[in-house]
C-alpha cells in the first residue's frame, strides 16, 4: 500500500514584522481626497462662520503717527543743571524709551488729546457702533455711562504705543470707526505730549534756577563771613603777607638763606685760592700769573737780564752800563717779589671777608628762623581760615556760572520729542479684514475637516479603502474584489466568474452589469498570486481570513475557477471540516471527502481516488470535505496531512485549500505550516484592523510565510479614486471595467 512519505515544508519562510505600518503623507493626502466632499464642506462652514463674524462688524479705522524721541544726553545745558558730574554708569540710550511710551498713555495726556480733539463722548468715539446697545436702557453696565474716567477708559483701550524695532522711533495709533477722527486724536495727542514735555522741562529749569539763586546769596554771605574772620586774625596777630599770599618773615627768612649759601660758597672759593697761593710756588699762583702788571715788569726784568750778559761776554764787570743794568736787575726783582707778597696778602684779606659776612649771615639766618618758627603757631590757625576762605570762594562762583547758565536754559523751550510723520485719515479700515478673516476661516475650516476626517479614519477599526491593509501590516496587497451589485439576482459566488462574460453578451438574464469588472478583479488577483508563485514556487495555497463571513471561500473559489480557465490544473480542498461550502457550491456530494482519506492514509491504506471529483469547469477539481466527525478534525494536526499535501503539490499545478477563520480555529495555523504560504482574506468595512493584526502576527510568530492580503467585497463607487477605468470591447460591443489601480 502506497503511504507518502510525512516531509517538511523546504520553501524559506521571510522574516516579517509585527509592528503596525505608520501612514506616509501620501497615504493622509488619500484620505483627505478619498472624503474631499466632507472637506469641503467644512471649508464651506468655516468660510459661512468667518462671513458671519466679519459682516456685523463695523468698519474701525487706525491713523498712525511717528515720534522720534532723542536722547536727553544731547542736551550739554541739561547735563550741567541736572547732572553736573558725568555718569560713568553704562546706560542704554534705549532704556528711556518705555518710560516715554508710559507718558504717552498716562490718564492725564489722554484726557487733554481728548479734550484738544473737541470728543466729549463714547458716540465720538464710535458714532457707528452700538445699533442695538444703543436702544437699549439707559444702563451703566451697558453704555458704561458718559463720565469723563470712562470716555478716557475708552480712548485708552483705542490707543495703542510701539516702538519701531531697536529704534528711538515711536508709533503712537488710534482707532475710531471715523477715520478723520482717528487721525485728529492721534494728532493731538502727539501735539500735547510735545507740550507737556516742553512745559515739564521747562518747570524743572525754573525751580533749578531759583533754587540755585538763593544757594548762591546764602554762599556769598559765607564767604563773606569767613573772608572777614580772617582778616581779623592777621590783624590780631601781626602777620603780615607778601602778595603771593605768603608772610614778610618765610619771606626774609627765605632771602637770608639764599644769601648765606651765597657767603658760604664765596667764602669756600677764596679759602682755596688763598690756601693754594700760600703753599705753592708764587710763579705757579693764578693771581700772579694773571696780574698784567707784574707780567710787564718780569718782562723787563728778562730784557735787562739779556742787556747784562750782552755787555757781560764784552765788557769787564765794573763796566758803567753794566753796574747801572744791574743795579736795575736788583731793583726790578725787589719789586716783583713785594708785588707777589702783596697778591697774597690781598687773597688773605679776601678771605677774611668772606669769613665775616658769611658769620653775620649765619647770625642774621638763625634768628630769622626763631621769628618764623614763633610766627609758624599763629600761620595754621590762618591757614584753616584761609582754606575756609578759597572753598567758599570756589564753590560761590562755581555756582554763580551755574546759575548764569540756568538762565539762560530757563529763557529757552527745547523738547527732545520730534514729530517725524503726522497721522492722517486711513483709506481702508483697519478692521475687519474681510480677505483675511474669509481665508482664515476657509483654512480653519479646512483643518478642523482634515483633523475630523484623519482622526475618523485612523479611529475605524475597520479595513475602508485599498492600500490600507498593505499599510498595516507591511505585506503585499495582491488585488481588490469589488462589490457585486445588489438585486432582484444577486450572482452567486461561481456566477460571479464564469458567467461574467456571457452575462455582458446577454442583458436579458438578469445579472448584474458589473459582473465582468469582478471576474477581472480576481484575474488581477491571481495574476499578483502566479507572480509570487513563479518566483517563490507558491504551489500550495491556504486561503483564511481572521473571522467568518468575510468571504473567503467564495474567493477562494473564483481564484480556483479562474486559474482553471487558465488551463492550469487545479485543486480546491475544502479544509473547513466544521462548516463545510464547497459541496453546496459545486452541487457535489460530500459523503466521501478530505476526512476519509486522510482516515484512509492514517490506518495505512491507499487513499480512494473517487475522493476528488471533477467539476464543470475544465481542469478544476474539487476535495471536499467529506463525512465529519468529532475526531476528524484531529487529522489536520496528523502527518498524513503533510504526506496528503505532498502528494497534491507533485499532481496539481495550484493546490488552494479553504480553511476556517484562523482566529476562532487553529486549523489554519496548521495547514499552513504544510503549505507554501497564507493568503489572507479581508473585507471591506468589516475586516478589524486589530483582528487582522492580529491573525497575522500569528502567522509570523509561526514562521508561516504570509503571500498577501486580498481585500473583498469594495464599493468601487463610493471611492474617489480612479481604480476601475471604462472602455470599449471592441469585440463585444460593451464598455467593461478595467482594473487599473492608480495614485492620487
Amino acid at each position: 500500500m502506497y503511504v507518502p512519505a510525512v516531509t517538511a515544508v523546504t520553501a524559506s519562510r521571510p522574516e516579517y514584522s509585527v509592528e503596525p505600518q505608520s501612514g506616509s503623507v501620501l497615504d493622509y493626502w488619500r484620505i483627505l481626497y478619498q472624503r474631499k466632499l466632507t472637506l469641503f464642506a467644512f471649508a464651506v462652514v468655516g468660510l459661512i462662520g468667518a462671513l458671519a463674524f466679519t459682516l456685523p462688524q463695523t468698519p474701525m479705522y487706525r491713523a498712525s503717527a511717528a515720534l522720534e524721541i532723542q536722547d536727553n544726553k544731547n542736551d550739554a545745558f541739561a547735563i550741567k543743571i541736572l547732572s553736573p558730574v558725568a555718569d560713568s554708569t553704562p546706560n542704554d540710550p534705549l532704556a528711556d524709551i518705555p518710560t516715554q511710551i508710559r507718558l504717552l498713555q498716562s490718564q492725564t495726556l489722554v484726557e487733554r488729546a481728548l479734550n484738544q480733539a473737541h470728543i466729549s463722548s463714547s458716540g465720538d468715539l464710535n458714532p457707528h457702533s452700538g445699533f442695538i446697545v444703543s436702544r437699549l436702557p439707559k444702563l451703566p453696565f451697558l453704555h458704561g455711562g458718559q463720565s469723563k474716567e470712562n470716555l478716557v477708559e475708552m480712548a485708552s483701550k483705542k490707543l495703542k504705543v510701539t516702538q519701531s524695532g531697536q529704534t528711538r522711533i515711536v508709533e503712537v495709533s488710534f482707532d475710531a470707526s471715523d477715520p478723520a477722527l482717528a487721525a485728529r486724536f492721534a494728532n493731538a495727542l502727539t501735539s500735547e505730549f510735545i507740550d507737556e514735555n516742553l512745559q515739564a522741562r521747562w518747570q524743572m529749569n525754573h525751580r533749578t534756577s531759583d533754587w540755585l539763586v538763593g544757594q548762591l546769596d546764602d554762599m556769598r554771605v559765607k564767604l563773606q563771613s569767613s573772608e572777614d574772620a580772617l582778616q581779623t586774625y592777621a590783624r590780631q596777630k601781626g602777620l603780615m603777607y607778601t602778595g603771593d599770599k605768603q608772610s614778610v618773615s618765610e619771606d626774609k627768612l627765605r632771602q637770608l638763606q639764599m644769601e648765606l649759601s651765597k657767603a658760604q660758597a664765596d667764602r669756600v672759593e677764596r679759602q682755596s685760592r688763598f690756601e693754594i697761593a700760600r703753599s705753592a710756588s708764587a710763579d705757579t699762583v693764578p693771581e700772579v700769573l694773571n696780574d698784567a702788571n707784574l707780567r710787564a715788569m718780569e718782562t723787563t726784568l728778562t730784557d735787562l737780564r739779556r742787556q747784562d750778559a750782552d755787555l757781560a761776554v764784552t765788557f769787564k764787570p765794573d763796566y758803567t752800563k753794566a753796574k747801572r743794568i744791574r743795579a736795575e736787575i736788583t731793583t726790578l726783582e725787589s719789586a716783583i717779589n713785594e708785588k707777589r707778597a702783596a697778591i697774597v696778602d690781598r687773597l688773605n684779606n679776601e678771605l677774611q671777608e668772606s669769613r665775616r659776612r658769611e658769620e653775620l649771615l649765619a647770625a642774621a639766618y638763625t634768628a630769622q628762623t626763631r621769628s618764623v618758627v614763633d610766627d609758624s603757631a599763629k600761620s595754621v590757625q590762618y591757614d584753616m581760615l584761609k582754606h575756609e576762605v578759597d572753598s567758599n570762594r570756589q564753590v560761590y562762583e562755581a555756582m554763580l556760572q551755574r546759575v548764569k547758565e540756568s538762565s539762560i536754559v530757563s529763557a529757552m523751550k527745547t523738547t527732545n520729542v520730534r514729530v517725524i510723520d503726522a497721522a492722517k485719515p486711513p483709506l481702508h479700515p483697519y478692521t475687519p479684514n474681510l480677505p483675511l478673516n474669509t481665508a482664515a476661516g476657509l483654512i480653519c475650516g479646512l483643518l478642523l475637516g482634515a483633523a475630523v476626517i484623519v482622526v475618523r479614519t485612523r479611529t475605524n477599526l475597520s479595513l475602508q479603502n485599498p492600500g490600507e491593509a498593505e499599510m498595516l501590516l507591511g505585506i503585499p496587497e495582491l488585488g481588490v474584489i469589488p462589490a457585486a451589485d445588489s438585486g432582484p439576482k444577486r450572482l452567486s459566488p461561481l456566477q460571479t466568474l464564469f458567467s461574467g462574460d456571457k452575462q455582458l453578451q446577454n442583458p436579458g438574464t438578469g445579472y448584474s452589469a458589473n459582473a465582468q469588472a469582478v471576474a477581472d478583479s480576481f484575474r488581477a488577483v491571481l495574476a499578483s498570486i502566479l507572480f509570487a508563485e513563479a518566483k517563490q514556487q507558491k504551489r500550495v495555497l491556504v486561503v483564511t481570513s481572521a473571522n467568518p463571513g468575510e468571504g473567503k471561500t467564495s474567493t477562494v473559489t473564483n481564484l480556483a475557477a479562474t486559474l482553471a480557465n487558465m488551463n492550469r490544473k487545479v485543486l480546491l480542498i475544502d479544509g473547513d471540516i466544521r462548516s463545510p461550502r464547497l459541496h453546496s457550491l459545486f452541487n457535489i456530494d460530500n459523503s466521501v471527502g478530505l476526512t476519509n482519506v486522510l482516515r484512509e492514509i492514517a490506518f495505512n491504506k491507499m487513499p480512494m481516488t473517487p475522493a476528488i471529483r471533477e467539476t464543470s469547469i475544465p481542469n478544476l477539481h474539487v476535495l471536499t470535505s467529506g463525512s465529519a466527525i468529532q475526531a476528524d478534525a484531529d487529522l489536520l494536526f496528523s502527518p498524513s496531512m503533510a504526506a496528503l499535501v505532498d502528494r497534491y503539490r507533485e499532481e496539481y499545478d495550484m493546490v488552494l485549500i479553504d480553511t476556517p477563520p484562523m482566529l476562532l480555529m487553529p486549523d489554519a495555523r496548521v495547514l499552513g505550516r504544510v503549505a507554501d504560504g497564507v493568503v489572507l482574506i479581508a473585507r471591506a468595512g468589516r475586516t478589524g484592523r486589530n483582528a487582522i493584526q492580529a491573525a497575522f502576527k500569528r502567522f509570523v510568530e509561526d514562521q508561516t510565510p504570509v503571500l498577501g492580503v486580498i481585500l473583498n467585497d469594495w464599493n468601487f463607487k463610493a471611492s474617489p479614486y480612479q481604480y476601475f477605468a471604462a472602455y470599449k470591447d471592441s469585440a463585444a460591443g460593451q464598455p467593461t471595467l478595467a482594473v487599473t489601480r492608480t495614485s492620487v
